[in-house]
């Protein structure tokens, strides 16, 4: 099966009804690595604050290294973000912002828009699915996360994505949420 197909059968499941808990937190912090395929890995560090009920702010830096010729990556999306729940369980997402790549000698700047859904599948797991384009790359990204609850601030993620411009790419994170 295909990895859209996938994006769109856990699109359709996190819309339905069939979710069973309380909402997930707006307010973190996250660090996590990252891995490209063939073309780079390396860290990645995100951060996000509720402004208010529905809208926030996040911050993403990522640090990291082509597997060929050890060229740096460096990324920073600065974005805005609105939520809205769709059911008791079930986030839309969607965001807005700045992002900025330096790749050796490259260097270009634009916009990224993100949409997608998040929720809770159970009390303790969380599902995520996720479109976002890049300007600066001229690509869209799918992506799926899954997420463990420890308790109601410490969590482990896991997600699998596919970049029309850079393939697969896979990570793993830990999030403290406040």
């Amino acid at each position: 099966m295909s990895l859209k197909k996938v994006f769109i059968a856990t699109s359709i499941a996190l819309s339905s009804s069939l979710a069973m808990a309380n909402g997930v937190s707006y307010d973190y912090l996250q660090g996590g690595i990252q891995d490209y395929d063939d073309q780079f890995d390396g860290v990645e560090f995100e951060g996000s604050m509720s402004f208010n009920q529905n809208w926030y702010g996040k911050a993403e830096i990522m640090k990291a290294e082509t597997n060929v010729g050890n060229t740096d990556v460096d990324r920073i999306r600065l974005n805005v973000g609105f939520h809205t729940p769709i059911n008791n369980s079930v986030d839309f997402v969607a965001e807005a912002g700045y992002e900025d790549y330096e790749v050796g000698g490259f260097d270009d700047s634009g916009f990224n828009a993100l949409a997608g859904f998040r929720g809770m599948a159970s009390q303790n797991f969380e599902l995520g699915g996720y479109a976002q384009y890049s300007d600066v790359l001229e690509s869209t990204d799918l992506t799926l996360e899954g997420r463990y609850h420890f308790d109601r601030n410490m969590s482990v993620g896991v997600e699998i994505g596919n970049d029309d411009e850079l393939d697969n790419h896979y990570g793993v994170n830990f999030r403290y949420s406040f």
